[in-house]
């Protein structure tokens, strides 16, 4: 299942695929290769993660694996996931609802003014669950922002 599907994503195909047909195992062959699209298609029910820029010897692999009963994620991706950060950062859980939205339009990004338009708060109070989740999160930049948003697949959705 490609999980840049035009209309409902991909991973909600795979949650249905999952819910009407229990014996399915579902591949998801993405071109994002970053451990938050990988954590939605695992919590779907999908049992393989391909990027699109493996081998058909990487794709073939990955039936083979699931076929037999295991899961599969790409090993770049894989390596990547299981390495040390070079710098620690927060748990994402720690935020607040109003401060993940902030961040996540931050890493969209959405200047203060536009996000305090958008959630209907003021600039200031914008400000204060900027600074709040980025001293949480261990984040020094908009860059470092956006790393961590990307990393945890907050790109792929806007926030409420």
């Amino acid at each position: 299942v490609d999980i840049s599907l035009p209309g409902d994503s991909g991973v909600v195909l795979i949650e249905r695929l999952g819910e009407r047909f229990p014996e399915v195992s579902c591949i998801a062959l993405t071109a994002h290769e970053d451990p938050g699209c990988l954590r939605q298609v695992l919590a779907a029910g999908g049992r393989g993660f391909v990027v699109k820029r493996s081998t058909a010897t990487d794709l073939l692999q990955a039936i083979r694996c699931v076929l037999a009963g295991d899961n599969y994620v790409d090993p770049a991706l894989a390596a990547r996931i299981l390495s040390p950060r070079s710098a620690p950062q927060g748990d994402p859980g720690n935020l607040s609802q109003r401060e993940r939205s902030v961040i996540q339009l931050v890493a969209l990004g959405y200047s203060n003014k536009e996000i305090s338009s958008r959630l209907n708060l003021s600039i200031k109070t914008i400000e204060t669950y900027r600074t709040r989740a980025s001293e949480k999160l261990e984040l020094r930049s908009r860059a470092a922002i956006v790393r961590f948003a990307h990393s945890n697949g907050w790109l792929a959705e806007l926030p409420v």
